[in-house]
């Protein structure tokens, strides 16, 4: 009679654990921030330094001969990715007693928990938005109220205190639309499009850009927010009232999300102790590098 070896053994069910891993880390991919908000990149190095260019100059009057314009180098930031890890150990008599759906249910866990892991990271430069520890390309937090450029002494804010209304939202979008490049030249291309908040600024969101009509007023006014924007919200964003308007397309370029290893999901075995081994394991880094694609209100 043929001996069915451990590694046979492993082999046969390796194959749906894979999978139950997989699935459960899959699962809520749609509703994903990673994929909605970051700019994904793939990278083979222990670290990555990224360059801020600056603008060009303005274009003068042509008066007989070609002005050449210069342009500088801007700050520096390099990203270096962390490693994240979980294991499993499981004994043999486990198997034996027919106890796979049990083995089955902590696997899927592990997936689980990757996905939260993630999740909880890609909100993180949200949660840390107002936090001088966490830096852009100028050394100052994602919002800050005196950002600057090597080019300009000029200094710009993206950062408020307002709590979260129809005349709040209005009053962003303008103040997001004035923003200026490193040369003093507006950004022609803002276009706020997003808001983005915790879970409890949800229904405030909804009611402002989901009415026909201007919310909470008598008269008939027209809401002309009336589904203007993306409404985004997260359990991981911990102050209740903070809030941020947000230009989803700059956001794509200077939202990073940069991937050394992405999820893997291995096994081995010990024969001495008959123990299977489980492990997850995945390397990443994601941060702002750039600060003109956000506004963010810090409520007081």
């Amino acid at each position: 009679m043929a001996v069915v070896t451990e590694s046979q053994f492993t082999e046969a069910i390796e194959p749906g654990l894979k999978k139950v891993f997989t699935n459960s880390f899959n699962e809520e991919a749609e509703m994903s921030l990673v994929g909605a908000m970051y700019n994904m990149v793939n990278s083979e190095k222990s670290n990555e330094d990224y360059l801020e260019i600056e603008d060009i100059g303005n274009m003068p009057e042509f008066t007989g001969e070609l002005t050449y314009t210069e342009f500088k180098e801007g700050n520096k930031k390099t990203v270096t990715p962390t490693e994240f890890a979980l294991g499993l150990k499981i004994q043999r008599k486990f198997f034996d007693d027919d106890l796979y759906g049990i083995i089955e249910q902590i696997v899927r866990q592990m997936g689980t928990v990757a996905r939260y892991r993630m999740e909880q990271d890609a909100a993180g430069p949200f949660t840390n938005a107002f936090n001088s520890s966490y830096t852009v390309f100028d050394g100052l937090s994602l919002c800050n109220s005196a950002h600057t450029f090597v080019s300009t002494a000029s200094t710009q804010s993206n950062s408020g205190s307002s709590a979260f209304s129809y005349a709040a939202l209005d009053a962003t979008q303008t103040l997001m639309r004035k923003f200026k490049n490193s040369r003093d030249r507006f950004i022609l291309t803002i276009k706020p499009d997003t808001l983005f908040g915790p879970i409890d600024l949800e229904t405030q969101f909804t009611e402002v850009i989901q009415s026909e009509l201007k919310a909470a007023t008598q008269e008939n006014t027209i809401n002309v927010f009336n589904r203007q924007f993306k409404i985004m919200t997260s359990q991981f964003l911990t102050d209740t009232n903070n809030w941020f308007l947000i230009d989803s397309r700059r956001m794509k370029e200077f939202l990073l999300w940069q991937q050394r290893i992405p999820l893997e999901f291995k096994n081995t075995g010990d024969f001495d102790t008959y123990v299977r081994k489980w492990a997850s394991y995945m390397r990443y880094a994601n941060t702002p590098l750039h600060w003109p694609w956000i506004y963010g209100h810090n409520v007081t």
